[in-house]
């Protein structure tokens, strides 16, 4: 098997030395190991990963990347020019932000990395401040104030699709800075929008069996049954290991799903079948879904695969992975499993999270006479 070149180079920019990773072919899970190295950064338009210099995560970057599947360049680059333009990270305008903002968000970053938030939030809270800090760069960290703070939301709901989560999203990244980096008191900012009362999408079972059927790939249908059969979420599915199936026990181990917690789940009967079938096929090494060069299977190619698989089957057009979760929670409360049980299986903190299952459940629903439907009865 033919190695995969990394290329490490060192560029100064602004005064600050950078690492520079550009992989020369595919890599097994890059972003994510970058990460676990250090915070790097993706730059569309240099279209490589960046993190301030540090020898001993130069050190960690060549000892994660030379095995036996890759090798670091060892034409390793030093630039001491600065490029033309001012990096900044993916998403984010290309504005220089004031000595005191840009200090500000590299000590957010820092606390939120010390505090192990997940790679996602961490991409989210620094987009939303650097926004932030670039729209306020005339001003001092004390003159941000709450109506200041108010001011920004308004402008930015006003500017186009804004999405209640996404206004959640800043003030928690607003907020984060400020208690943990500023040293502020706990700040409660009155600009939280009403949680929407939507419904999940959920599939009958009988769209569910469908579903199943129109995929024809067995290790695409092992990957949808997985998520179905144990109430997985998407990211949960791709991470799981061989050694998570225990067999014997009919259980699956989630290990760190959404806010690290780890759990266990049902293993259903029909995905162990199939499961025995696919790893006759495919005889994966480690992740229980492997890509085709190795690597965990990616999260867009099931989202892919379960869109093709709607198609083909007919099923509801707006259901996606997710989707699967909740009619796995839903099917268990129509079969009378306690709430109490479905909120563990599912990882769900809060009992509320469960209970909206009760709102879309057809069960209860379909012993009720319309009034309609009487007024015939009545009349005979």
């Amino acid at each position: 098997m033919m190695k995969s070149e990394i290329a490490v180079t060192i560029v100064e920019i602004n005064g600050t030395k950078h690492l520079s990773v550009q992989p020369l072919g595919y890599v097994d899970d890059l972003s994510k190991r970058l990460y676990r190295l250090g915070y790097f950064t993706f730059d569309v338009d240099l279209r490589r990963w960046l993190a301030r210099f540090d020898e001993d995560l130069e050190a960690a970057l060549h000892q994660e990347f030379t095995g036996d599947r890759h090798v670091v360049s060892e034409s390793v680059v030093r630039q001491d020019d600065p490029p033309r333009r001012q990096f900044t990270p993916a998403g984010a305008k290309s504005v220089p932000l004031s000595p005191h903002w840009a200090d500000a968000l590299r000590l957010t970053e820092e606390q939120l990395r010390v505090k192990r938030y997940s790679w996602r939030t961490v991409k989210s809270y620094l987009s939303h401040l650097r926004m932030f800090f670039i729209d306020h760069n005339g001003l001092q960290v004390d003159e941000i104030t709450e109506p200041v703070i108010r001011r920004y939301i308004l402008r930015r709901t006003k500017s186009g699709s804004y999405s209640a989560s996404t206004q959640n999203q800043l003030l928690n990244a607003i907020k984060f800075w400020f208690e943990h980096v500023e040293d502020h008191p706990k700040t409660f900012v009155d600009l939280r929008p009403r949680k929407p009362s939507d419904l999940p999408t959920v599939l009958s079972v009988e769209e569910v069996r469908r579903l199943f059927q129109a995929v024809d790939n067995i290790k695409h249908r092992c990957i949808l049954k997985m998520i179905y059969g144990g109430g997985l979420r998407l990211s949960e599915a791709t991470n799981l290991r061989i050694a998570d199936v225990l067999s014997d026990r009919m259980q699956l181990f989630i290990h760190g799903g959404k806010g690290k917690k780890d759990r266990y789940t049902i293993l259903s009967q029909n995905a162990l079948d199939e499961l025995r079938v696919y790893f006759q096929h495919y005889r994966p090494s480690y992740w229980l879904f492997e890509g085709q060069s190795g690597g965990q299977y990616s999260v867009r190619s099931v989202q892919s695969l379960f869109r093709r698989a709607v198609q083909k089957s007919r099923v509801n057009p707006y259901a996606t992975v997710h989707t699967l979760r909740h009619s796995y929670a839903t099917h268990l409360l129509e079969q009378g499993v306690s709430l109490r049980h479905i909120q563990e299986l599912l990882g769900h903190e809060s009992s509320r999270t469960t209970e909206r299952y009760t709102r879309v459940s057809n069960d209860e629903k379909r012993r009720i006479i319309s009034p309609l439907d009487r007024l015939d009865t009545d009349e005979e």
